[in-house]
């Protein structure tokens, strides 16, 4: 790409007037030595229009930007119909709903999930069909096989995360947190007017009761809740 010379106003005029047919645009480099597309009739004395190795302007024709999404009818009112179902199918869709919703959310995976575990046994009660009638069933079992693994896999990967999740009472950091709540319980019986003596006590049980088995049970019970 190039510009053959300086262009007069004649020569500009000239390559405007025998454009391809349909063209939008024009490639033009403006006073400012910028290189641009502009329509036809805004190039102005200090544009000079790019030509091709055959000496034709460099052109754009058609509108700019993405397409138009063009809106197909249907070819007769029976299709409408099932169109129109289908559409109001898929927007009250379980699936559909959530993850317009909150595509990061908790429910996307339930939904999903439920969606495999629902495919799994139509694939089951076709093999099951197939089988009865005395045809192949290899086909089938692959595909529920398929299904399988990926609703496994998924099942996986998100208990992974939520295992992730669990908090580590044995970490150095858990340690300092467990002191500095007990520091702040203490704080706060003393800025109830609590008696040293009973603070003590309270603090002596509570000990025991941290000892005894409470690790263990404080895990039992996250796990239970992921």
């Amino acid at each position: 790409m190039s510009v053959r010379a300086v262009q007069s106003q004649s020569d500009k005029e000239r390559l405007l007037r025998n454009l391809p047919l349909g063209t939008h645009r024009v490639q033009v480099v403006d006073g400012q030595g910028k290189t641009k597309f502009k329509r036809p009739e805004e190039i102005g004395r200090a544009d000079q229009i790019l030509l091709n190795t055959k000496g034709e302007p460099i052109v754009m024709r058609g509108k700019p930007g993405r397409k138009a999404k063009v809106d197909l009818k249907p070819v007769n009112d029976a299709v409408g119909e099932v169109v129109e179902a289908r559409e109001g199918y898929i927007e009250t869709s379980d699936l559909y709903v959530a993850a317009k919703a909150n595509p990061e959310g908790d429910d996307v995976l339930d939904h999903i999930i439920q969606e495999m575990a629902e495919e799994i046994a139509a694939l089951e009660f076709e093999r099951t069909e197939a089988a009865r009638h005395g045809n192949d069933t290899s086909g089938l079992s692959v595909k529920r096989a398929k299904v399988l693994k990926a609703m496994g896999d998924l099942v996986l990967k998100r208990r992974e995360k939520l295992l992730a999740g669990v908090i580590d009472l044995d970490a150095p950091a858990m340690k300092v947190l467990m002191e500095f709540i007990l520091e702040t319980f203490r704080g706060s019986l003393e800025d109830a007017g609590m008696r040293p003596e009973h603070t003590e006590t309270i603090f002596a049980k509570l000990g025991k009761r941290l000892e005894n088995g409470w690790n263990e049970e404080a895990k039992a019970r996250m796990k239970e809740k992921v």
